[in-house]
């Protein structure tokens, strides 16, 4: 089991790092304009364009990462449970198409530069940092604003004036519930595995580096699909 002073070590990353991260979001335009009914169609699509694409990516690069964890224990078991994701780019691909994108919109979709950037920033850092905690800390700090983010989309876009129904929701419904959990393991996994000071060193890295990525992810969703 984790120590105490694993688990405070983590609480610290989260009081200090990803939990302010997770408000600022809730106070960028993007999620002020939802909560006022003012959130655009676009920026909307934009965001089912955007999530779907990292998703997608997201699933081609972990298994690279599994591949190349085959004779590593802590990296393959800092992996596990990445077959959760497996469906998540049809659902936010759905939302995105009850709001009139195509198939074709998708297939043929690029990826803004923040979004590409955070994307390979994800993909990229366990593979070259190759440690287990600061691979861990990815999900941790992703997920926990993910999380959300996806409760603050399920509760107001069912509102008026969008009044979306519990399918078109699907996405963020499912990601308002189990990423509470996944945000949870990935956090008591990151106490496990950070028991040097390298470790610990390279988690606030990457959970400062992927929290300000995310939040650019955003503000760049929201200037793109204005």
């Amino acid at each position: 089991m984790a120590s105490v002073a694993d688990r405070t070590f983590v609480d610290d990353v989260l009081k200090e790092v990803v939990w302010p991260a997770r408000d600022a979001l809730m106070e960028s335009s993007y999620f002020t304009d939802l909560r006022n009914g003012k959130l655009t169609k676009r920026r909307m699509q934009g965001f089912s364009l955007e999530h779907t694409w990292f998703n997608r990516t997201l699933l081609r690069g972990a298994s690279l990462r599994l591949i190349r964890a085959a004779d590593n224990d802590a990296l393959m078991g800092a992996l596990l449970g990445i077959e959760a994701e497996v469906h998540h780019p049809d659902l936010c691909q759905k939302f995105g198409m009850s709001l009139g994108l195509t198939a074709e919109d998708f297939r043929n979709h690029t990826p803004i530069p923040q979004v590409l950037e955070h994307t390979s920033v994800v993909i990229a850092s366990p593979l070259t940092l190759g440690n287990a905690a600061a691979s861990r800390t990815s999900g941790m700090a992703n997920e926990t604003i993910v999380q959300r983010y996806s409760t603050e989309f399920a509760e107001y876009l069912s509102k008026p004036p969008y009044n979306m129904s519990e399918d078109q929701l699907e996405f963020f419904i499912i990601h308002g519930v189990v990423d509470v959990e996944h945000s949870a393991e990935a956090a008591t996994a990151v106490g496990h595995l950070a028991t040097t000071d390298h470790d610990k060193e390279l988690v606030w890295y990457v959970a400062k580096s992927q929290v300000k990525l995310k939040l650019a992810k955003f503000q760049g969703i929201y200037d793109a699909y204005a």
